[in-house]
């Protein structure tokens, strides 16, 4: 969806609208520490609920890190979640994929909305999966054509001759290579290949992992800790659809700024 952190699913007569990593309640964590800054969840909501009525979806789809805190829920999260998550569920059904920060989340949703396993589901006919990020996926997700998923908050970092940082919230798409999977996992997989594809966190103020750094140890989860994601020939693009090119050459020229 252009401009926005979101993504838009045309799914068997539905329209999903699917964002990811809110980290509600992270203000609570920042003022221990001794930084104020208001809470966010009112903002958060008036944009979530800006999109529904823009886009109308049959379903919102959230994709895991909805809360922030863990493993003890804050005292925030225990006094504003559960209103927020009522008025957006009167606007658009909620299903939730839990992420690894949304331990206690049932005690904080409607009952009517659905809880998913953390592993994943499929949509739009099985060929979109969806899942956080954090786990290694359900196997019915092998067999679907883009696996989305959350969890890194992938941003581009750009400096300037001067030293000058910048960063850009991106999306990430890459081949998934089969052959990293475990061999359990392996035997599931159809076709001759399958992509990912990484949502940028819906939390503006949450910090992001620099793709374009080079250092694939500081991305998240099992699928990228055993290499199975291609990042060098991975497409990265802007919110505003701009496409920035393959990884690979991005960090060419991260090394280039560097050197001079």
């Amino acid at each position: 969806m252009y401009g926005t952190r979101a993504l838009r699913i045309e799914s068997e007569n539905r329209r999903l609208l699917v964002i990811c990593d809110l980290h509600l309640g992270m203000t609570a964590e920042l003022a221990d520490q001794g930084i104020e800054i208001p809470s966010q969840i009112p903002k958060t909501k008036e944009r979530i609920l800006n999109l529904i009525e823009k886009e109308k979806p049959n379903r919102l789809i959230l994709l895991g890190d909805i809360k922030h805190n863990v493993p003890i829920t804050s005292w925030q999260e225990w006094r504003d979640l559960p209103d927020f998550f009522s008025e957006l569920n009167d606007h658009a059904p909620i299903e939730i994929l839990p992420g690894n920060h949304d331990g206690d989340i049932e005690g904080l949703v409607p009952q009517d909305v659905i809880i998913h396993d953390s592993r994943g589901i499929t949509v739009s006919d099985g060929k979109v999966g969806l899942m956080h990020g954090h786990t290694w996926p359900n196997p019915k997700l092998l067999k679907a054509e883009t696996i989305v998923t959350g969890h890194n908050h992938p941003i581009i970092e750009f400096r300037d001759k001067l030293g000058a940082r910048m960063t850009e919230p991106a999306w990430v798409k890459a081949k998934i290579d089969p052959e990293k999977f475990p061999e359990k996992l392996r035997k599931e997989i159809t076709g001759t290949g399958f992509e990912l594809l990484v949502i940028p966190a819906f939390n503006k103020l949450i910090g992001g992992a620099p793709v374009n750094r080079g250092i694939p140890e500081e991305l998240l989860g099992p699928m990228f800790k055993a290499g199975a994601i291609q990042l060098d020939e991975a497409e990265i693009y802007l919110l505003d659809g701009t496409f920035l090119g393959e990884l690979e050459n991005l960090k060419k020229f991260e090394n280039t700024q560097k050197e001079e």
